[in-house]
């Protein structure tokens, strides 16, 4: 659920602002807003400090995931967590120079293992001062053959399928109709003395790479202290200031913390004013859930997106329906185990609410599976005595006609996806007219829904059906809208119903993808299996068994990589669009991030210089 928020202002004196943002930010509850642009450049040289120190715990964090990366003493220790962020950012940078001559000198190395290693290019040189112009290349044997006999052409052995060339010319416009390869920049010792000598200087670079990969904790510690110290200059520059002696800031806090807010306010001395917020679309969203809703927040994070203050928390519808969509999407009993099993052994990789998503999805594609009748898309597992006695032949995958019973299950499961969408809203405006609106639009919703049946599945609408449309239609225009003009509202309702009534419609028809691409995924997986074992493994030699393995784990890798593509696209699409649409949900909220001091460096108030003061 969305939790109610206020809006505070805080006064201090400016002689204790610096206590007052360090005690402000060892609370961390406060949701802090500019009140005035900052502008003396200080906040984003504190902001390079942060990107600096990130991209060199990326580079250690490289170098201690490497198999040969082990502790090979403090010789290139230092006391300065920003000296070594320099050192180890100006190190990659050198290494990055160094592999990239390194990939020249190979070049140019090849060029003499292609024409010859004694061959000098100041030779080369001193013939054209001379008007004698040698022109290299490297052509196919059907070029070579077609080359004009007019031109003094010396041919070398072939290398690599490609044939050496050279066009011996007096003019130095004279050249043939291909690409010319250039000459190297440097004798053929030199390049072996070079190449040598980067090898040794890329051997110590990743020597003192590998010896830093020890100091990764340090430097988050640091990169932790200079967050703190970002975000205690944001909020120093952010301040109003009145007369130069008494700052004020302004900011958003959850109605569970007002109690320790004030109760720091009292001990600190500072001044404030609580009260509810004037501007909704300003306020931040500070979403609490049940850990077993939680799980959901990976895929809301994923896609980015949270509600606006004043609209509904969709977490827990989001999550119902999407482990169902997931579950017919994938459609696979043999999936759902592989992402059970895959979940079980990464679970320490993974944070405890995406380790339960994935169980959550994996339980929920399973059990579609066994119900269904799909493992690995093998009609003859799900054949089985035990298992055949589990199938729903109204859902099976194999074996039964039951397209239209899968088409109308998907109308079916769009038509009360919908209506719990409008339920709610109904609840929203209990207390207004619009409460009624919401009912109509759940009548034509169902309307919708038999209309479809009927132009898509030859189903006959019932006589009453129609009423559906009729006192919907009614409720819709005479309540959607509240204005002082009755028949204004009306004509604006009005207006707008033909096209709400086609966009609903389509929205019902869409659903029709969950049967469509879950279908599609069981098809693909039993062609794999048709094409690589079309007689079973009967007969098949070991090399073949293990030939037809690879070839089943690239089909089925390659076919459940298209099946999770499919829940991205289709199964969130069906939350965020077609759900959050007739929600009136349009995910325009800010999340809360409340102003939180989080290294211990900043854990006393003598560190207060220190943590404000220090670039």
């Amino acid at each position: 659920m969305i939790v109610r928020m206020k809006e505070i202002l805080l006064f201090t004196s400016s002689r204790y602002v610096d206590e007052t943002i360090l005690q402000l930010g060892q609370l961390g509850v406060v949701d802090i807003k500019e009140v005035n642009a900052s502008g003396n450049g200080t906040i984003e040289r504190r902001l390079e400090a942060v990107q600096r120190s990130e991209k060199a715990i990326a580079t250690l964090k490289d170098y201690s995931k490497k198999k040969n990366s082990r502790d090979y003493g403090s010789k290139y220790s230092s006391k300065d967590p920003k000296q070594l962020v320099e050192r180890v950012l100006h190190t990659e940078e050198i290494r990055q120079k160094c592999k990239d001559r390194l990939d020249d000198l190979k070049q140019q190395q090849k060029w003499y293992e292609t024409w010859g290693e004694k061959v000098n290019v100041k030779d080369i040189a001193y013939l054209e001062d001379k008007e004698i112009y040698l022109r290299l290349y490297l052509l196919e044997k059907s070029s070579v053959k077609a080359l004009d006999k007019k031109n003094t052409i010396v041919q070398f052995s072939e290398q690599n399928g490609k044939i050496p060339v050279v066009l011996i010319a007096q003019n130095e416009f004279e050249k043939l109709n291909h690409k010319e390869v250039s000459l190297p920049q440097l004798p053929f010792e030199d390049v072996i003395h070079q190449t040598e000598r980067k090898k040794r200087q890329l051997a110590e670079i990743e020597h003192y790479l590998n010896d830093q990969a020890k100091n990764v904790k340090w430097l988050e510690d640091y990169q932790l202290l200079l967050q703190d110290r970002l975000g205690i200059q944001q909020a120093l520059e952010g301040m109003g200031n009145i007369e130069g002696k008494i700052q004020y800031l302004k900011g958003y806090i959850p109605n569970g913390f007002i109690d320790d807010f004030v109760a720091a306010a009292k001990v600190n001395g500072w001044g404030y004013h609580i009260s509810d917020p004037e501007k909704p679309e300003e306020v931040p969203v500070y979403i609490k859930n049940p850990k077993w809703i939680s799980i959901i927040n990976p895929v809301m994070k994923f896609i980015d997106i949270v509600p606006g203050y004043k609209e509904v928390d969709v977490s827990i519808y989001f999550l119902v329906a999407f482990a169902l969509f997931f579950a017919m999407l994938v459609g696979d009993a043999g999936y759902g185990f592989i992402f059970l099993a895959t979940t079980f052994f990464l679970r320490k990789k993974m944070t405890s609410q995406m380790q339960f998503l994935m169980y959550f999805l994996s339980i929920a594609t399973m059990v579609w599976g066994i119900l269904s009748g799909t493992y690995f898309g093998a009609e003859q597992i799900a054949a089985l005595p035990f298992l055949k006695n589990l199938v729903i032949p109204q859902i099976a995958s194999f074996g039964v006609d039951n397209i239209s019973f899968m088409m109308h299950l998907s109308f079916l499961i769009g038509a009360i996806h919908l209506t719990v969408a409008h339920g709610i809203r109904v609840v929203q405006f209990i207390n207004s007219i619009r409460a009624l609106s919401e009912v109509g639009w759940i009548a034509l919703v169902w309307g919708l829904f038999l209309l479809t049946e009927q132009l898509v599945l030859g189903k006959s609408m019932p006589e009453w059906g129609i009423w559906l449309f009729i006192g919907g239609a009614a409720l819709v225009a005479l309540f959607s809208v509240e204005s002082k003009s009755f028949f204004r509202s009306m004509g604006i309702s009005l207006a707008n119903l033909p096209l709400s009534l086609i966009s609903g419609f389509s929205d019902i028809v869409s659903y029709v993808r969950l049967f469509a691409v879950g279908m599609a995924t069981a098809a693909v997986a039993a062609s794999f299996n048709a094409m690589i074992l079309p007689n079973g493994i009967s007969g098949m030699g070991f090399i073949n068994l293990i030939m037809a393995a690879i070839a089943l784990l690239l089909g089925h890798g390659l076919n459940i990589a298209l099946a999770l593509m499919a829940v991205m696209v289709h199964g969130i699409r069906l939350n965020m669009l077609e759900f959050a649409g007739h929600l009136g949900v349009q995910f325009s909220g800010e999340a809360y991030k409340p102003f939180k001091l989080v290294s211990p460096q900043n854990g006393q108030n003598n560190n207060v210089e220190t943590s404000i003061s220090t670039g």
